[in-house]
């Protein structure tokens, strides 16, 4: 098979490969994306994005096909804790949730109207390396070469090894179970996401967010430790918490099937970038331990390395200056509030299990904390 080139070659065409796609095409850069896949092609997920993210779907040029397809508006967030009292705080400016079939495809047209190659349908099984250096990668039907690969691939990504970075696991990795829902009761009003803290979940939470077209996305995230003391398998897990909310799902009826998918979650210790490979998204672990949200992190570390590879071409390479400018800028941008999360998810999983979120002073405390946007980069 005679390999094809390209200065950069993107794996993975899901929101952070668009995204570096997008930026690298509008630099005049001559960019190939490979996804297995063929679009539009629908991606486990919680569909949340915040307006922090929508704000960069609207810099990649897909914000007008997310308005126009399926999609419903959140103007409320809400934690709810396990006697029924909640936290909310009203968005100046809304989120949405819109289905992954319909936003990935949306960024994949955008890269591709910029300029970027798309090849659908092509797997890739491994990277080539000469000296210690990325320098393509190949599957079944695809050798290519390029003097940059930024691996866009998601949980367990070929870019970890040469990186010397593991596998997820522990306080690194969550894990999810999410279901449409048709029928929920939505008592607070359409435009509410809540978020409920429970004692079941430890370092954890169950969702249920507007529905789309009438039909909810709900599910239930947990970091891996706490779901490992849990000892029930996933869809255990989001059985109970359906039996918990009689009041919300009564009547509701499961549309599809459960699905489940790790999260790689941040700040995961180690490089994201060298010896000719960048990795952006979940392929570099910036999942946000306490909320689980990764697409705003996606797309931000996406369009990140788009623009810093861009710049390596025109000075002969990505070379080590370059690399450790999109780890300052990752580190800078997203891996400081993933601390900060990190932080606040251990206190609420001693708040909520002690019971203390009853206490007046802590639940001032909380109120306080949850309307300043602790550590917040996604949300305005």
């Amino acid at each position: 098979m005679n390999p094809s080139q390209s200065e950069v070659l993107v794996i993975g065409a899901g929101p952070a490969g668009a995204a570096a796609a997008t930026v690298l095409a509008r630099a005049g850069v001559d960019v190939v994306v490979v996804d297995r896949a063929r679009f539009p092609r629908d991606k486990i997920c919680g569909d949340a994005l915040s307006n922090g993210a929508m704000d960069r779907v609207d810099e990649l040029g897909a914000g007008e096909a997310v308005r126009t397809g399926p999609h419903a508006i959140v103007t409320r967030g809400e934690a709810v804790f396990p006697d029924g009292h909640r936290l909310g705080r009203d968005y100046g400016r809304p989120g949405y949730i819109v289905p992954r079939l319909a936003l990935d495809a949306a960024l994949v047209d955008a890269a591709a109207a910029a300029g970027a190659e798309i090849r659908q349908g092509l797997g890739v099984r491994g990277l080539r390396t000469e000296g210690g250096t990325v320098v393509g990668a190949h599957g079944p039907q695809f050798e290519h070469r390029a003097r940059i690969v930024i691996a866009a691939d998601g949980h367990g990504s070929l870019g970890l090894a040469p990186l010397g970075r593991q596998r997820p696991r522990g306080k690194y990795l969550g894990v999810a179970a999410t279901a449409y829902m048709r029928g929920i009761t939505m008592p607070h009003g359409p435009g509410v996401a809540d978020h409920y803290f429970e004692r079941e979940l430890e370092c954890g939470y169950g969702w249920i967010f507007p529905a789309v077209e009438g039909v909810a996305n709900m599910g239930v995230y947990q970091r891996s430790d706490g779901y490992k003391r849990g000892g029930l398998a996933l869809r255990e897990a989001l059985d109970d918490f359906i039996a918990r909310h009689p009041e919300r799902f009564a009547g509701a009826e499961i549309v599809g099937k459960v699905r489940s998918w790790p999260l790689p979650l941040g700040p995961v210790p180690g490089a994201a970038a060298g010896s000719g490979l960048m990795l952006v998204g979940d392929a570099g672990g910036f999942i946000d331990p306490l909320s689980g949200e990764g697409i705003w992190q996606a797309l931000f570390t996406g369009m990140a390395a788009g623009r810093i590879a861009a710049q390596a071409l025109t000075q002969g390479g990505l070379a080590p200056e370059h690399c450790a400018r999109y780890d300052a800028e990752c580190e800078r941008h997203v891996g400081s509030a993933s601390r900060g999360k990190a932080r606040a998810q251990e206190a609420m999983r001693l708040i909520v299990g002690s019971g203390i979120y009853r206490l007046p002073p802590v639940r001032a405390a909380l109120g306080w904390a949850y309307r300043r946007r602790s550590f917040e980069v996604t949300k305005a």
